[in-house]
Parts: structure tokens; C-alpha cells; sequence
């Protein structure tokens, strides 16, 4: 197996570790009954796999729905980036961390994305907007509804989150998607969940913190440090922006912990609601205990926001 594919194997092995913790300990069983979180295992939803959303040369954007059968236009959506630095992983990778949605009944819209093996920056970016107005145009026919929209990832994915949740309509990449009328208007999500995400792409790719990884996503990409500009969500923040929740560990050598701080600090300056999770904790290698941790902060904040 490959030093990257080993990467990924253990990743997955963490993730499901994390989320198996995570459902069973916020439902203890008690011995002679049937744990509640039996009882809530999303097993009513209908699945709806490699739904082509974006056709590019020698490539389709596809994406998976998660839907619960009994959904109302009161369910929230939530958009799923998966991670990898650009480079590797896919959505079939990352199908437990949304895990916790669906046992809370959410819909989840989960996004594949070109890698930097078939395209270079900016195309992944472009791809994830695509994706989300690719939702709000069939949104409809599918019986969900976006006032209740929250978008989120890992690492790279927290990185196409806030690309999604802070790109203007008006961007070049938000309109590179193909015949209009096979889109909607980029949507506006309420909040955006941002799993130790990069949120200054040029400080990665030719800065203190330079990351080979994500640098080679940029490789032989014109004007290079324009391009990672222009995908960074500090670029855009100059008024309110969808609320955001960060969750970074505090020793993080792969996405540095100062980049939210830093990000956290414009949101804070321009009003937007806002909370930084701190784990004591490298590149998302949680405990389950932290992990359990980090998602109870996220559906506080995200209840206080969504479901009002």
C-alpha cells in the first residue's frame, strides 16, 4: 500500500472509530431495553448515488442524497465537501463523519470534486459552487428546501465550505458551470462548518507555512498566488458573511491553528456570528471523546441559528 494510501486507511479507521463513539455514547444502552440509537439508525432514507451535476471535458461531477423519507420543508440540508489537500480521497471516503446528521434527520448532499490529478486550481472550487447551484435548481424536485441550508468539510472540504458559503454570486467560478438554465442562483447558506479548513490558501502555498501537498494543486496554474487569493475565504469577508464555526486543533502541523484564529478575528471585526472550537489535538486526529466534544458544539451553534 502506498504511504498516501495508508494515509487514507487510517483516516478512515479514525473516522469510523470517532462517529461509532459518537452515536453510542450519546445513547447508553440500559441493560433489557433497545439502545435509543438503535432505534434511530437512519435506515428510512432514500439513497441516491452518483447523481451527475456538472458535466466538464473527460470529467462528471457527481454527487450522492442522502434524504429522509420523511422529510418536510422544515428538514435542513446540509452540503458535505470531503477532504484529501486537492490532491486524493473522494466522497465515498468520508461517509461517517456526516453520520451525526443523519441520525438527526437532516438531508445531505454529499460532493465529489475534480482533484488536482485531472485538473488544477481553480477547478475544484468551481466544481463546488456548481454543486450547490446545481441544489438550488433541483432542490424542488427532490422536496428540500434551502432556508435551512449549512454547508461543511475536513481539511481541504472545510476549505471548499467556506469557498461555498463566501464566493459572491458574481465570481467567475460561480458561473463557469455550464448552460444557466441548468442551474439556480448560488444559494446562501445559514452556516458554514469548517473542520480545520484552510482559510488563507497563499500562506500554504508559498508562505511560512508552506504545505507540498496543497502547493501541488497550484502547480504550473498562471499567476499562481492571484489564484490562491482569490480561493481564499479571508478574501471575501469585507461585511457579514453566513455564520461560521471553526473546529482546529490547537497543534495542527498541516492547516496552522492561526489561520482560524486569524479568520475568526475578520468575522469578528465585520460581525458575523462566529465561534472557534479549540481541540488539544493535531490534523483531526480526535479522540472520541474531543470528537464528541466538537460535535455538540456544532449543533448548539447550529440550532441556535437553523432551527429558530
Amino acid at each position: 500500500m502506498s504511504e498516501a494510501g495508508l494515509e487514507d486507511y487510517k483516516m478512515s479507521l479514525t473516522g469510523a472509530a470517532i462517529f461509532a463513539f459518537f452515536l453510542l455514547a450519546a445513547c447508553p444502552a440500559v441493560e433489557g431495553e433497545v439502545p435509543l440509537t438503535s432505534a434511530q439508525v437512519p435506515f428510512d432514507y432514500e439513497v441516491l448515488p452518483n447523481v451527475t451535476y456538472v458535466h466538464r471535458p473527460a470529467w462528471d461531477g457527481k454527487l450522492d442524497l442522502f434524504l429522509p423519507s420523511d422529510r418536510t420543508p422544515s428538514t435542513p440540508v446540509l452540503v458535505w465537501f470531503h477532504g484529501g489537500g486537492w490532491t486524493r480521497s473522494s466522497k465515498e471516503e468520508e461517509l461517517l463523519y456526516f453520520l451525526p446528521y443523519l441520525e438527526r434527520r437532516w438531508a445531505v448532499i454529499n460532493v465529489e470534486y475534480r482533484l488536482a490529478g485531472v485538473a488544477k486550481a481553480p477547478a475544484a472550487a468551481s466544481d463546488g459552487l456548481c454543486a450547490m447551484r446545481w441544489l438550488a435548481k433541483h432542490a424542488q424536485g427532490y422536496k428540500l428546501q434551502l432556508d435551512r441550508l449549512v454547508v461543511s468539510g475536513i481539511s481541504a472540504g472545510g476549505g471548499m465550505a467556506l469557498i461555498a458559503g463566501t464566493t459572491p454570486a458574481s465570481s467567475a467560478l460561480a458561473r463557469d458551470c455550464g448552460t444557466d438554465a441548468d442551474f439556480g442562483d448560488l444559494p446562501v447558506p445559514r452556516v458554514i462548518v469548517n473542520w480545520f479548513g484552510p482559510s488563507d490558501l497563499q500562506d500554504l502555498i508559498d508562505g511560512p507555512h508552506r504545505h507540498a501537498q496543497i502547493a501541488t494543486w497550484f502547480d504550473g496554474v498562471p499567476n499562481r498566488m492571484e489564484a490562491a487569493r482569490s480561493l481564499s475565504a479571508v478574501t471575501y469577508i469585507h461585511s457579514r458573511v453566513p455564520a461560521v464555526i471553526t473546529i482546529h486543533g490547537k497543534r495542527d502541523q498541516d492547516i496552522p491553528y492561526a489561520q482560524s484564529v486569524a479568520l475568526h478575528r475578520v468575522l469578528d471585526r465585520v460581525g458575523t456570528p462566529n465561534q472557534l472550537v479549540r481541540i488539544e489535538a493535531g490534523h483531526g486526529d480526535f479522540t472520541p471523546a474531543q470528537a464528541s466534544y466538537a460535535y455538540s458544539q456544532v449543533f448548539r451553534f447550529i440550532d441556535e441559528r437553523v432551527k429558530k
